[in-house]
């Protein structure tokens, strides 16, 4: 058993003194105050272990690799920045190795390791993308939405696909999109023209997010408001956002945060393979990128090719350059992205019941202590 505390715990959106007793992996016990016997964390924050719904690669390593030991030194990392839980993401690649890909990732999932952060499924990002947005990919290994090979990819994978990207005006009827949703698969729409009105419409066929809202997508326009359009104004949408102030302008990052609200906003890292690399020029089996001084990659056309920002500081930039509160800000790294996975029954709340996944932060969000299903995965001379 361990028992922590602060005068800042965040339960039911507000940071109030509490001591959680946790057990077993689980939050077992909540107590008004702070226990004499217990861990105090003074003044830090304590919040649901963060969940990084579309994430690429750390230190040199991708999702996209085939290489396992890729992703238990990415899960063993994340902790560092208060990740407990994310979804390795796949891009636009063969379809040899997307699945080598999966397989891959499937390896490490299934050897139930519990160090380091949860990987509960896998985040099919590509090969289903436009060609008019393909983002930072090679457009000429986009492959048009064909459920046979979907099915190809998901036996890859040991079943745990639990998240694609499709570009839905690419998918003839939506057959690929109403086959993944009633597969039970979460649904999101991104690298993608769709207009205003077929976006709706695969909103009815069972999509439910929009991806890194503003980027690789048709822009908005006052008479085709287009995917950007559709992320602002339907409720039934989660929205992601990337919270660097440079893929979105910060004025943008608090419009999508006002339209969406503390309820459907989420905020991702999108971090290729060079995050946690040192600013210069790095070649890659596939593209070169320079990551210059502000932390962000750029192919040699100037085109943005993901981040390398962490989750705390992207909750931190919310409320600091996006101007939203900081129930917006906190939800959208937690509660959100675990309801939107339907993952919400255990994780991304601090109650009675629910996973001991805990994130502990100072005023300056630098990480204190993580914990993953209640074992503390830092140093623990932060603590008083």
């Amino acid at each position: 058993m361990t028992c922590i505390s602060s005068h800042r715990v965040w339960i039911n959106e507000q940071f109030i003194p509490a001591t959680l007793i946790l057990e077993n992996g689980k939050i077992t016990e909540i107590h008004p105050g702070i226990s004499a016997h217990s861990q105090s964390y003074g003044n830090a924050r304590i919040i649901p272990g963060m969940i990084d719904v579309h994430t690429h690669g750390y230190g040199g390593g991708d999702a996209s690799d085939g290489d396992p030991e890729t992703i238990r030194i990415w899960k063993r990392y994340l902790p560092r920045e208060g990740v407990t839980t994310f979804l390795p993401g796949t891009v636009t690649r063969s379809e040899a190795r997307i699945i080598q890909a999966l397989q891959a990732i499937r390896t490490v999932i299934e050897e139930q390791d519990t160090d380091g952060a949860h990987i509960p499924g896998i985040f099919l990002q590509g090969p289903y993308t436009s060609h008019e947005y393909p983002g930072a990919y090679d457009p000429y290994l986009i492959q048009k939405p064909d459920i046979a090979q979907f099915d190809r990819f998901m036996e890859a994978s040991g079943k745990h696909l639990i998240r694609v990207g499709i570009a839905v005006e690419k998918d003839d009827q939506h057959q690929v999109l109403k086959h993944c949703a009633q597969s039970g698969l979460e649904v999101a729409v991104g690298f993608s023209g769709v207009s205003y009105e077929e976006m709706m419409q695969a909103v009815k066929d069972g999509a439910t997010s929009v991806i890194h809202c503003f980027n690789s997508m048709n822009p908005l326009h006052h008479r085709q408001p287009g995917l950007p359009g559709a992320a602002l104004s339907c409720d039934a949408l989660y929205s992601e956002v990337i919270a660097d102030g440079i893929h979105v302008h910060p004025s943008l990052i608090n419009i999508i945060g006002r339209c969406k609200g503390k309820d459907r906003l989420i905020v991702i890292t999108d971090s290729s393979r060079y995050k946690g690399l040192k600013p210069g020029y790095y070649e890659s089996v596939d593209r070169k990128v320079t990551i210059g001084e502000d932390g962000v990659g750029r192919l040699p056309d100037g085109r943005l090719a993901g981040s390398c920002i962490t989750m705390i500081e992207s909750v931190r930039n919310l409320q600091t350059l996006g101007k939203l509160s900081e129930a917006c800000a906190i939800n959208a790294a937690t509660i959100n992205p675990a309801r939107m996975l339907k993952l919400d029954d255990h994780l991304g709340l601090i109650q009675p019941g629910y996973q001991a996944d805990l994130t502990v932060y100072d005023d300056d969000y630098q990480i204190l202590q993580t914990f993953v299903s209640g074992v503390p995965m830092l140093n623990e001379e932060a603590a008083e």
